[in-house]
This record gives structure tokens, sequence and C-alpha cells, in this order.
């Protein structure tokens, strides 16, 4: 092992791992026992905890930082039995240095401030996503390859609880803590290579009887089984077909168990199926997300994303040139009147404005593919730098359906503005129906303790509650279809419905 000395302000030592590459282990199935990693010879290619202050570093990304989770232990534990898989992180060790994954996505660091990136896509400074073990007053750090001042720490300070990539200074300050590395239990047995051939997250615009094709494969011969965690969104065969059912979040999931030759192992993606419609009066403040709403990245390959405390958030600083939509969810509507609130930082270009009739997401995988109108000027934009500007009422007559909305985001190599929105705020005359903006044969009609139903034929339906639940599964006749119901909002075959 070699060992050289580094320019901390308290004098540590830098321990690099063992140069070659090591082959990964069994991805972790859910099942297994971690033990405690005491010197950094230990750390080879497996599957890893990062455990600081009796809370265990998660997977869920928010605010650029990682959530800890509570653990029920001592502090003083030497192994880790059945943890949740949330709680694991990938270790690729090469030739010293660490890749910390989940699944396809990288943990990295910003290069700047105490901010972790998780992406698909590797950051353009390769190093960024690099980390080695350190010897620090006798513990064992992960330092980022390409910024040597920061450290993967807990910081649980004040009201503060997270884990993040903080400076050496941080290391021995109070309500920092250094997390001890568990690594599951390396039984000998053979990688199934359990894997999904189209791995990573997905997103999906609702429509009754979308079907995608999502099949893993493994040289295991152990079979696969699949599942969905809510099949009231979607649902797997055993061959891999997923089927939509209605708006919502679901997990899917492949797993094969463990036999005479291979580990068990457990893949999984999150699927989100998006409505394609909505209904007037409607709003959205994108801070818990961007709800409905579609990212088409045309150049480049940034994209909108939600911030808790400001809404939807977007900086094209050193990427190049860009060209990104945020396309609004499709409402049936003969008038709307919009506003919203939108704030700048940095110079670059100005945030457009448009509204459109005919792009369909179904066929469409460009909104230059569709007749755009620019409405930028009939709103009002910030004039100075970091200042919240209110649109102002922005109202249109005379639509047709399906109408969407949608903010257009340009930058240059050169300049790149960050552009933030929020508040977003529709009302108008639905056409009719409530969430009806999809072209169909069906139509649903909001109503007091009922909806009434159109179809040109007879058909299943189905009715959900926003929760994901199945309500009601009904047959209907051509024509009118009265079906009474409790106060609430159902999606009834991708249709979003209110009953008051």
């Amino acid at each position: 092992m070699k060992k050289i000395f580094t320019p901390f302000k308290s004098v540590a030592l830098l321990a690099l791992l063992a140069v070659g590459t090591t082959t990964a282990s069994a991805e972790y199935s859910g099942v297994g026992t971690f033990n405690k990693i005491s010197s950094v010879d230990e750390i080879t290619s497996g599957s890893y905890m990062l455990v600081a202050n009796k809370k265990a570093m998660s997977t869920e990304f928010k605010n650029n930082k990682f959530a800890p989770v509570d653990l029920d232990i001592t502090g003083e534990e030497a192994t880790m039995t059945n943890p949740a898989a949330e709680l694991v992180f990938d270790f690729e060790v090469a030739n010293g240095v660490i890749t910390i994954k989940s699944g396809d996505k990288i943990v990295g660091y910003t290069g700047k401030s105490t901010n972790f990136t998780f992406n698909t896509t590797p950051n353009s400074t390769a190093e960024l996503d690099q980390w080695k073990a350190v010897l620090y007053e006798n513990n064992i750090v992960l330092q980022n390859v390409s910024v040597d001042n920061r450290y993967i720490a807990l910081n649980n300070s004040g009201t503060a609880n997270t884990f993040g990539p903080y400076a050496e200074s941080n290391l021995t300050a109070s309500g920092y803590y250094i997390p001890v590395l568990f690594k599951l239990e390396d039984k000998g047995l053979a990688s199934p290579e359990l894997a999904f051939t189209n791995p990573g997250d997905k997103s999906k615009i609702f429509k009754e009887g979308a079907i995608f094709e999502s099949p893993a494969t493994t040289v295991s011969k152990s079979p696969i089984t699949y599942a969905s965690s809510n099949s009231a969104v979607a649902t797997i065969d055993n061959s891999g077909l997923v089927t939509l059912v209605a708006p919502g979040t679901t997990e899917i999931s492949a797993e094969v168990a463990a036999n005479d030759t291979h580990n068990a192992a457990r893949v999984s993606y999150t699927l989100t199926v998006q409505s394609n419609s909505v209904s007037l009066p409607y709003e959205i403040d994108f801070k818990s997300g961007l709800g409905d709403w579609l990212n088409y990245s045309v150049k480049g390959d940034i994209a909108w994303e939600s911030d808790s405390q400001y809404g939807a958030n977007i900086n094209g600083y050193n990427a190049g040139e860009c060209e990104t939509w945020l396309v609004s969810p499709a409402v049936a509507a003969q008038t709307i009147e919009l506003s919203f609130s939108t704030w700048k930082n940095y110079s670059g270009n100005a945030l457009e404005l448009y509204l459109s009739f005919d792009f369909d997401p179904f066929t469409m995988d460009d909104p230059n593919q569709a007749t755009w109108t620019n409405i930028t000027s009939e709103a009002q934009w910030p004039t100075e730098q970091k200042t919240w500007t209110e649109s102002g009422s922005i109202q249109s007559g005379e639509l047709q359906a399906p109408v969407r909305i949608a903010f257009k985001y340009t930058c240059t190599a050169e300049s790149a503005a960050q552009w933030e929105i929020t508040d977003l705020k529709a009302t108008g005359e639905n056409s009719g129906l409530a969430g009806g903006a999809t072209i169909t044969t069906m139509k649903v009609i909001s109503g007091k303790g009922q909806i009434v139903v159109l179809s040109d034929k007879t058909e299943e339906i189905a009715v959900y509650a926003m929760t994901g639940a199945e309500v009601l599964r009904t047959q209907i006749v051509e024509g009118s279809n009265t079906i009474d119901l409790p106060a609430g909002i159902y999606i009834v075959n991708g249709i979003k419905a209110i009953v008051f």
C-alpha cells in the first residue's frame, strides 16, 4: 500500500487503495450481512452502507444532498443485517479510485459549495465523480479526487440533517460526523449479472392501454421475477411487459433468487406515469416536482428541475449551446387566463412563452414539430437580476383543444441565464368537460355527487382516486352514463374529473 502525505491543516495520512481493478460483487438484493470496514485494504468493489451518528446515508437526493435515515442501533455495531436497498450504494474500485453509484446514477461533486451531483450522465470533469479513501485521525474518509478539500460527511448541526461533500475543517467541527463504511459480505458466489435491457428511471405519458417492453437479463439459472410496487399505476407480467393503468409513480423491479452458483440480486427503477391532461382551474408552484409537465432537451442535455424553495429551475452555465422546453399537460378550454412568477440571474437569453393547439407528445419527440404561437410579449418579466416578477394576467380566447403552453429556455456557450418559475395559475372556461383535453371517443363531465361519462361505444372504464387506489371498474354503454361518487378528484380512463 502506497502512502503519501497531503497538505491538511492538521497532519493526516492519505492511504491509496491497492492498484488494480477488482471484480464487482453481486448487486445487493435486500438480504445480506454488512461488515464494518476497519482498513482501506478492505475496500474493494461491492455494496456499502455509509453510517454516521446512528444514521445511514440514503439514496433520497434532495436539494443536492443525500437524506439520512435513522437506524435502531447503539452505534458500536460491527455488522448490519438486511438493510433497506435505499441505504446501500455500489462501489466500483479500480486503480485506487472509487466510483459510488446507485443503479445507473453516480454520486459526484459539483466542484463548488457543499453540493453533490447524482446523475446518470457523468460530470464533464471525470474526477468530480471519483473518490478515494483517506485516513483522517484514524478514521477512513472518502475524499473527492478533483477537489481534495471535499469529504463525504454528515452535517447534523442545528437544524441540518444531510450527508454532503464538506470541507476538511468540518470533519472535527461540532455536529459533523465522518461516516463508517459497512461492506456486504461476499459469499464467493458469482454475480447473476441481472440488469434491465433499458435501465434507468422512466417517465411515460398516460394513455389507456399503453404498454412498453422492459425485460431484464441474467446469467443465473434462477428465473426472473418481476413486480410493480403500485399496480394501480402500472403492472408488469412475467415477460417484462409493462401496462400503464393510471397516472402516478411505481417501482418496477426484477429479482432472481440465489442458487448453488450465483448470488441473489434485485434491480429496479422508478416509473412515473404522467397525466396527459388537466382541467381548469389549475395551479402548480413546481416546488414539490414538475407535476405532469414535460421536459424536452432539444439541444444539450440540461433539463428543468424542481427546487423545494423556488419552483422550476434551469441553469445552462458551462453547458454549451442548449434549448430546453417545459411543456404543460393539455387542457380543453375555450378561454384561458394565465399567470405566474419568474426570477432571473446572470446574463443570457430571455425566457420565452408559447401556446400550441397541435403538439402531441405521443407522436412528436420535439416541440418544434408542432405549431406554436409566441406570447412572450404578453407577460411581464424580470428587469433586474434576482428579483421575482409577476407575469400579470395573460388572457387568450377562441381556443381549440387540446391547448398547451410551454416555456422555452435557450443558452449559448458564452452566456447562460438562470431562470426560475413558480405560482403558475390558469383559469378559464372548460370545453364542456373536466380534464378531457385528450382527443378521445369518451368525455367525462364533473358534477355534484356524480360524474357523467359520454361514450360513442360500449366499453369498460376504471375509476381511480388520486392516491392510485381503484375505486370502481364497470361497463358503460353508448351514450350518457351517470356514476355516483363521493366528493373528490378522480381519474377516469386517464381523464381527470372532480366531484363536489
